[in-house]
């Protein structure tokens, strides 16, 4: 169903409406869909009211028009105007990969809207991970015998960037050479196969896939702010690891122990800076516990939200 937020229509999905306590799941990508947490949507749903959506520009929500101003500011903007739209006091937050960017900057916007925070596998600074994805690859990489795919490995896991919008590009091109589809898609226990499995792709529309791009183009670009600021503050280029003191709420780490996305660095700044963190580490997984290791992580979820704040 869709939800009218300033003129634009966002998909969104409820499950376990007759629960009290609300969890919003954060997707990544940029540009991922919700699609493959409808799984955990559905066993979370049974203790905990638990809300999907679609950002905009992906997917099954409303296109960003090449003209338009968009960017993360106006993306946590729209979650907000969300909550209040469906009278929600207060909410926990789970963000993903990207998404993990997404929870951190809103919960250090509006502290007040945020019971908790998870972050699943977060990517907080962006070439951060791409160096150590980089790094990730580099055996397969090698074995390609490719001289351009090797260089631009290399030049990955250097990663000095005047400008860091390149890094993503490289990355993006980097993956292109992949040709094991487990490491290109981050797993480690199940194929891909058993990922798409995961997703219920029946009412998506071809043309639905192709969103995406321009949703993470405009994440990339610095223009004017949909708000009508000067300049837009925050980019998805940019190392968000120092809001994590800032926040508040109690807030859980998930880690899947062959993740090459939320690096060494990263998790340990989590661990180190937070005010309030517990770690759940999956022994057994890479970027996607909650497909990998499907009902501990329910467990674990619902574990940390029934905890007394």
């Amino acid at each position: 169903m869709f939800i009218d937020i300033w003129g634009k229509k966002i998909w969104y999905e409820v499950y376990g409406a007759e629960h009290s306590g609300t969890l919003l799941y954060l997707h990544g990508g940029p540009g991922a869909s919700c699609l493959d947490f409808v799984d955990q949507a559905r066993a979370l749903g049974e203790k905990r009211r638990v809300i999907l959506f679609d950002q905009l520009g992906v997917m099954r929500s409303d296109a960003i028009a090449e003209d338009e101003s968009y960017g993360m500011e106006y993306q946590i903007e729209m979650v907000e105007e969300m909550r209040k739209l469906l009278g929600i006091e207060k909410w926990s937050i789970l963000g993903h990969s990207y998404g993990g960017m997404l929870a951190v900057l809103y919960a250090s916007t509006y502290p007040n809207a945020i019971q908790k925070v998870i972050l699943d596998c977060p990517s907080l600074w962006f070439e951060d991970s791409a160096r150590s994805t980089a790094e990730y690859l580099s055996a397969h990489i090698d074995s390609l015998n490719d001289e351009q795919a090797r260089k631009l490995c290399e030049k990955i896991k250097i990663a000095e960037y005047e400008n860091p919008t390149d890094v993503v590009w490289d990355l993006s091109n980097l993956l292109c050479y992949v040709t094991d589809m487990e490491l290109r898609f981050y797993l480690h226990s199940i194929s891909v196969e058993e990922y798409e499995k995961s997703m219920d792709t029946a009412d998506i529309a071809d043309e639905m896939w192709g969103k995406g791009e321009r949703h993470l183009t405009k994440l990339l670009e610095a223009g004017p702010a949909p708000n009508g600021a000067a300049q837009k503050k925050v980019l998805m280029t940019d190392d968000l690891l120092p809001l994590i003191p800032k926040i508040t709420a109690p807030m859980l780490l998930i880690n899947g122990k062959y993740d090459p996305v939320c690096t060494k660095n990263q998790t340990a700044y989590i661990l180190n800076n937070a005010q309030h963190v517990t770690q759940a580490v999956f022994e057994n997984s890479a970027h996607y516990p909650r497909l990998e290791e499907a009902e501990k992580y329910t467990d674990t979820v619902l574990r940390f939200l029934e905890e007394a704040l």
